[in-house]
């Protein structure tokens, strides 16, 4: 796409969906979906999958976000996912094919099995790609698609940039995250308006330091109840060994905490400050601490039930996700989430593209 260099004289483009000096309106998402109505789907694709040997797999998929989107609405109207299976079938044939060659005929060359290792790494970028364009251009509201636009050149890059994490000891993972967050939302459009992702590097950043200096600080408090007791002069082993167990449970409980403390704090940092042409997003009565307790519950009933209550745990972190969220619109909500010519994104045909492949689960 060529760049176009405006002079002084020439006006701005103008935002057909814009009314200058318009109030904001609020528009909330809700999710309708139960746990039992999930567990019904669920329970019948992992089984079909099963029986086909993983074939049914994509049919599998279409159906689990169908639901999802067909439950999650905005003013009353759903979103939709339009996605052929056959594509994803395609698509995953096309990379367990590549797969399998490459590992059986690594197994009598040596050299063969580095060649077809660098093989996977060159094609990786375009598979991202591909998933993120396939996704979003089956993605839509109110009949109007969404699209992702991001080039193959910078996919490479944050490839190159994972790299990084292993010589880094992990210290810059937060930023290959930003990274990649920003590729994916920052070429993402809803019909002719495009996502900004106005997260800093810092904000990731904190959003992964401040759950480590919590644990931090329950280690250094548990130590602390430690050393109290044991200088009151008290010779009671049972008091001590009580308080043992305590420090052990709550540096145990918050260390499983950490993770899913990271990811609501990451959450939060990204959709509060997520921008949509002119319009934001706003996180309502959204608390990191009680993202991650859900996350936290959610693992627990998921081992403690063999599995059965996968369904009940992914429909109550969606719905927390989705309820927390809200859509500050100063465009005409009605007019831009209205199909028309102007709904195109800019690079439709580039979206088009028949190599595009969903090979993700």
């Amino acid at each position: 796409m060529t760049d176009i260099h405006l002079s002084k004289s020439t006006p701005p483009p103008i935002n057909p969906y814009h009314t200058p000096h318009h109030e904001p309106s609020v528009h909330d998402f809700y999710f309708y979906g139960t746990g039992t109505e999930y567990f019904k789907i669920w329970i019948v694709n992992l089984l079909l999958t099963i029986i086909t040997l993983g074939i049914y797999s994509p049919w599998a998929k279409v159906r689990r976000l169908r639901y999802f989107y067909g439950n999650t609405q905005i003013d009353g109207q759903a979103f939709d996912f339009t996605a052929n299976p056959k594509r994803i079938l395609v698509g995953r044939l096309i990379a367990l094919g590549i797969y399998l060659l490459i590992t059986v005929l690594g197994r009598f060359s040596p050299d063969v099995a580095v060649v077809g290792s660098l093989i996977i790494f060159i094609i990786m970028p375009w598979i991202m790609r591909s998933t993120l364009r396939f996704r979003a251009r089956n993605s839509q509201y109110n009949n109007v698609s969404f699209a992702f636009e991001g080039s193959l050149g910078s996919a490479y890059l944050i490839m190159l940039a994972f790299i990084a994490i292993f010589f880094s000891s992990g210290l810059l993972t937060p930023w290959v995250w930003w990274l990649f967050k920003r590729y994916q939302f920052d070429n993402t459009y809803f019909g002719r308006l495009k996502f900004n992702f106005n997260t800093s590097i810092w904000d990731i950043y904190k959003a992964t330091i401040v759950p480590i200096l919590l644990l931090i600080m329950v280690f250094v408090a548990g130590v602390l109840l430690f050393l109290g007791v044991g200088t009151t002069g008290e010779n009671n082993d049972a008091v001590l060994g009580s308080v043992v167990w305590i420090m052990i449970g709550g540096f145990y409980f918050a260390t499983l905490l950490v993770l899913p403390l990271m990811q609501g704090y990451i959450h939060q940092a990204i959709w509060s400050k997520l921008t949509l042409g002119d319009n934001g997003f706003e996180l309502v009565d959204f608390s990191p601490l009680k993202f991650a307790l859900i996350q936290l519950t959610n693992y627990i009933a998921i081992v403690l039930s063999l599995g059965l209550l996968y369904p009940w745990a992914v429909v109550r972190m969606h719905r927390y996700k989705v309820e927390t969220l809200s859509l500050i619109a100063y465009d005409n909500f009605h007019a831009m989430t209205t199909p028309s010519v102007e709904n195109v994104s800019p690079l439709g045909e580039e979206i088009g593209d028949v190599f595009d492949f969903d090979v993700s689960w």
